[in-house]
């Protein structure tokens, strides 16, 4: 008896709230943390009346495992919505394992609830952010398919009156005077709506990777807008330099990448670019020192090299670049209308 109650005693102290239960699952013990977290007495719990706390919606559920686990003698855990003293539901969870006398005669359950609420709480919550989550990059995705297809449909609208201004002016610069004022506009205007017709079939093509579908095959007349051109890609973040080489390579240009300064030197010599990209604050190298060091070499070794600096919206960093040397600015991250367009223009010989 004197063991008994320094066991009951003992029990009492634990920072969990311990019950024991009979084979016919009526309770015979509730530890003093049960009494005060439920409000009850010993009178009103002990027997049948320790089920009273638990949520009526789990109540069902709380019931049949006990009854299973009891005529099984198997340990079990549950979790499950009890009433606190307040009123509030609270989650807990309730562990029990069967317990047997000396003469392995089956006694019942002894177990032990713990406070899970805030854990669940968390869990709800961390629940309904990934939701919010799921929703807004479906949404994202679905604005993004709407713009690729706008985008594809402006495009096409443009393509084929550019394609039928650049075919009227050459049959009409057959019918001017070769060395007249005329003859030199419709050139003039034949060249631009060539230009323009590459842009719109290299932006159709972006429109359609970007949607999963290869570009169209080309024909001899409609040949990519930088078919020829050699770029030097000079940044050290490695998803950058992918995207840009992407964007430039389904318009034709051949491209290198560097990650910093000596790289980017090192790759002058050997693959002679046409024009180089590069971004003004790297790890590697800062891109205005890039440029000062490729405007001290000779002409022939890259020191005329047509360049274009990379930096972050809304800084100095485009003023700096273009008094350091470079030739033009791209704000980071790059648009790819704009990539196209400027290292275009970049490849153009001088005077044109």
């Amino acid at each position: 008896m004197m063991h008994a109650a320094r066991e009951l005693q003992m029990e009492d102290t634990l920072p969990v709230m311990m019950w024991r239960a009979r084979p016919d699952l009526s309770c015979e013990y509730l530890s003093r943390q049960w009494l005060d977290f439920t409000g009850y007495s010993a009178e009103q719990a002990l027997g049948d009346g320790w089920s009273r706390g638990v949520h009526p919606e789990d109540l069902a559920r709380w019931l049949d495992t006990c009854v299973r686990c009891f005529d099984a003698r198997e340990r079990f855990e549950i979790e499950y919505r009890l009433r606190r003293r307040d009123g509030e539901y609270r989650w807990v969870l309730d562990r029990g394992e069967p317990r047997y006398a000396k003469d392995g005669v089956f006694l019942g359950f002894v177990g032990a609830c713990i406070d899970i609420d805030e854990r669940k709480r968390a869990e709800r919550e961390l629940a309904r952010s990934l939701e919010r989550e799921r929703r807004l990059r479906t949404a994202t995705e679905e604005a993004s398919r709407l713009k690729d297809g706008f985008l594809a449909a402006v495009l096409q609208d443009l393509q084929s009156p550019v394609q039928a201004i650049a075919t009227w002016a050459a049959h009409l610069r057959q019918q001017v005077s070769c060395s007249s004022q005329a003859a030199q506009a419709l050139d003039a205007i034949e060249h631009n709506a060539r230009a323009q017709e590459r842009i719109i079939s290299s932006l159709l093509d972006l429109s359609r990777v970007a949607g999963g579908q290869p570009p169209l095959p080309r024909g001899p007349v409609s040949e990519p807008l930088l078919t020829g051109v050699r770029v030097l890609i000079v940044d050290d973040d490695p998803a950058d330099r992918e995207a840009m080489a992407k964007v430039l390579g389904i318009a034709g240009a051949e491209t290198r990448a560097a990650r910093g300064m000596d790289e980017a030197l090192d790759t002058l010599g050997a693959f002679r670019p046409d024009v180089m990209l590069s971004d003004v604050a790297m790890r590697g190298g800062d891109g205005l020192a890039l440029i000062r060091a490729v405007r001290s070499l000779p002409a022939e070794r890259g020191g005329c090299l047509r360049a274009a600096a990379l930096t972050e919206r809304q800084s100095e960093d485009g003023m700096r670049a273009v008094a350091a040397g470079y030739d033009a600015q791209l704000a980071k991250p790059v648009e790819p209308v704009a990539l196209l367009a400027t290292v275009a223009r970049l490849a153009q010989p001088a005077g044109v």
